[in-house]
């Protein structure tokens, strides 16, 4: 959309009644969606600027697909999708998507320096503001380690870099970027304890002041957020804190029967899932 609305982000998201899945056939206002029917199903939320929100459910439930929507990797099937109030379809693509940043498990490097990498989508920046991207990531250190520092080349012709070495290098690109919205989709969940202390640094610091969506199996940081979704097969099935969410809802005391809590009793009159900003 050459054409679509341009602007600095504020980071309020709200998604209205919105379903997605890949369409067979759409007339007359009906979706008829493939064999595996919809992925998400009728999903509405509303996250204010600036606020967390942790995405949980098991392998399958929908958590990734709903935070592409966001970036349009895809478009909601039915439903809306807004930020700042404005439907996601009608911004225009390349301003929405240069203030949305997604961290992700596996995350691709070039073979060049690693000056160059972090300065991955926005080449322009000085060697100071790398380096202090670097620093903000907690990834300076490992960085001037290397014979070559910041001139040091990865990959094929390089050296090679751990996971917790490689998602330090996307959180410099990202506080580089300087994103309004902040995607993390289960971006710790191959690291070492050690290494991911130094992450969660990284990403506390990361997540001020910009509205996050967090897709993580790790109770330190789900705990911590404002808003917490439940998905269950494409269906957002409770929201809210983690504290109100122990008390009422079943399918999230089960995420958490594996560790070793002690779970307040599960209060018979759970509220249902509604437009929801966090309180």
């Amino acid at each position: 959309n050459l054409t679509g609305h341009s602007a600095e982000l504020r980071g309020e998201v709200v998604f209205e009644n919105v379903s997605f899945g890949y369409e067979v056939n759409s007339e007359a206002g009906r979706v008829q969606y493939d064999e595996g029917g919809a992925i998400l199903k009728n999903i509405s939320f509303q996250v204010e600027p600036g606020q967390t929100v942790a995405i949980v459910g098991q392998t399958g439930s929908g958590k990734s697909t709903l935070t592409e929507l966001i970036n349009r990797t895809y478009d909601a099937t039915e439903g809306r999708v807004l930020i700042d109030g404005i439907d996601v379809r009608d911004w225009n693509l390349t301003s929405l998507r240069s203030q949305i940043s997604k961290i992700e498990q596996d995350v691709f490097l070039f073979s060049r320096t690693l000056a160059e990498n972090i300065a991955f989508g926005k080449p322009n920046a000085t060697q100071e503001e790398i380096e202090m991207a670097a620093r903000s990531a907690q990834a300076h250190d490992f960085i001037m380690s290397f014979k070559d520092g910041y001139q040091t080349v990865v990959g094929e012709r390089g050296v090679t870099l751990s996971g917790g070495q490689r998602q330090r290098i996307a959180l410099a690109r990202a506080f580089l970027s300087d994103p309004r919205i902040l995607i993390l989709d289960d971006s710790t969940s191959a690291i070492d304890s050690a290494t991911e202390d130094e992450i969660q640094k990284a990403i506390r610091k990361m997540q001020e002041g910009r509205t996050t969506f967090l897709i993580t199996h790790r109770l330190s940081q789900i705990r911590w957020a404002d808003t917490i979704l439940v998905l269950e097969r494409g269906e957002l099935v409770a929201c809210g804190s983690h504290e109100f969410l122990l008390r009422t809802s079943p399918h999230y005391r089960r995420i958490f029967a594996r560790y070793d809590i002690e779970l307040p009793p599960l209060e018979t009159e759970a509220a249902q899932p509604v437009l929801v900003n966090g309180k």
